[in-house]
């Protein structure tokens, strides 16, 4: 009677379940679209309009004084919020919508890359990290000297501090463009700090056997011992000495393949284009606020037929690097001028130089960087199975994993997994 009533309540339960994943389903994807829009607004109200403005144009003019009581109809919205929802969930998504950009970064990218079990895509996360705190002291002064006089320029009015900040901008943006080019000819730190953690591996595994037991590694005479012939206590130093080399070797070797595969692939050619792209979005923008700081220090520098707001300064950088004009805001001085044609310089500078270099010397460079990381991986892979060979008094690999089976078997899987993926 049992078994049938099991089934039964089974049966009454599964759709329960269905109905509560639907329902945590829902919740996340609403709480992820109300971090991004957040998010969203908060950078187009702080760097490119007033969106406020612009929704209220769209609905009604006459509702813009709406705009002088926003925030008595904020803190009216929390005030419901906190009414309707429990503390907890109030704070888990407080805390999930003002860390979004870090959640977004470090937790569902990877999650992303390890469901779609793509390595291509996990070596190309890793080189951007990898490149991104290899210079972490420079870029993090270059992009906090860039925030602040941008911010400057967006609320001061102060024509001396107006000028310095238009002054710091226009130097990164120099600096900016002659590291980039200088990169181009010199090594890649991305591929040099993949061969000081495997050489730092390599140490670690290779632990000289002493005179003595006493050490965490088998002694000279251990070693010549048959395992049969070991107590507990040398079995697990022989099993951790021959299970970390064969490890090291596979993964050597994994690696190698998975980095082949990457190469074959071309995505440091992509890489590149998006690098391109970051440098024509970056001069854009960079040349959007100079203007913007030109105009709120002498307006009369600019002729419009309105008053134009930043965002029409973006628009109209935007066409100066396509070598292209807008009636809403002209060049009229000398110095908004000659800012125009600076632009219009560093623009063919990055599209008759940048590309040319960056598709062909910097990829050329960058295979042989590859080139010489997979043969020093192979070589290193080699040397750990060597090094068996020499100290442990095994023939090759397969008999590594095949003694391994016998004492430790989860290793042993995870050696005949990653051997399978290297022979398909």
């Amino acid at each position: 009677m049992s078994q049938p009533q099991d089934s039964v309540n089974q049966q009454i339960s599964q759709p329960h379940k269905r109905k509560s994943k639907t329902a945590s389903l829902i919740i996340s994807v609403i709480r992820e679209l109300l971090a991004i829009t957040i998010w969203i607004y908060v950078f187009i109200k702080l760097f490119i309009y007033d969106i406020d403005i612009f929704v209220i144009n769209i609905l009604s003019p006459n509702l813009k004084w709406i705009i002088n009581y926003k925030f008595f109809f904020l803190i009216g919205i929390i005030a419901i919020i906190f009414l309707i929802t429990k503390n907890r969930t109030l704070l888990i998504w407080s805390l999930y919508i003002v860390f979004y950009p870090f959640i977004f970064l470090f937790w569902e990218i990877p999650v992303f890359i390890f469901r779609k079990k793509s390595w291509n895509l996990l070596f190309a996360l890793l080189d951007s990290i990898v490149s991104l705190f290899s210079s972490f002291k420079i870029s993090f002064i270059v992009t906090a000297s860039f925030l602040i006089a941008a911010i400057v320029i967006l609320v001061s009015n102060i024509s001396i501090l107006l000028l310095f900040s238009i002054i710091i901008l226009i130097i990164i943006l120099s600096w900016a463009y002659i590291h980039k080019f200088i990169s181009v000819f010199r090594p890649s730190g991305v591929y040099q700090v993949y061969t000081r953690i495997f050489s730092f591996l390599s140490d670690i595994v290779k632990i000289k056997p002493t005179d003595s037991g006493t050490s965490a590694v088998l002694s000279e005479e251990e070693l010549k011992l048959s395992i049969e012939d070991m107590d507990e206590k040398q079995i697990q130093k022989w099993t951790t000495g021959v299970q970390w080399l064969a490890l090291f070797n596979r993964v050597c070797l994994f690696v190698a393949k998975k980095i082949r595969l990457y190469q074959e692939i071309n995505f440091n050619i992509i890489s590149s284009i998006i690098g391109i792209m970051k440098y024509i979005l970056f001069t854009i923008i960079t040349f959007a606020i100079i203007n913007y700081g030109l105009y709120k220090i002498d307006n009369n520098v600019f002729s419009y037929p309105s008053e134009p707001t930043f965002f029409n300064f973006i628009y109209y950088s935007f066409n100066n690097f396509l070598f292209n004009t807008i009636p809403e805001v002209v060049a009229r001085a000398p110095i908004a001028q000659v800012t125009s044609m600076t632009e219009s310089l560093f623009a063919l500078f990055l599209v008759a130089i940048f590309i040319s270099l960056l598709l062909s010397i910097k990829n050329q460079r960058e295979t042989e960087e590859i080139n010489k990381l997979i043969e020093y991986l192979k070589i290193e892979g080699n040397k750990a199975e060597g090094y068996l060979k020499d100290h442990y008094r095994i023939s090759d690999i397969n008999e590594a994993m095949q003694s391994l089976q016998k004492v430790n078997l989860f290793i042993a899987n995870i050696l005949y997994r990653i051997t399978d993926t290297l022979n398909s």
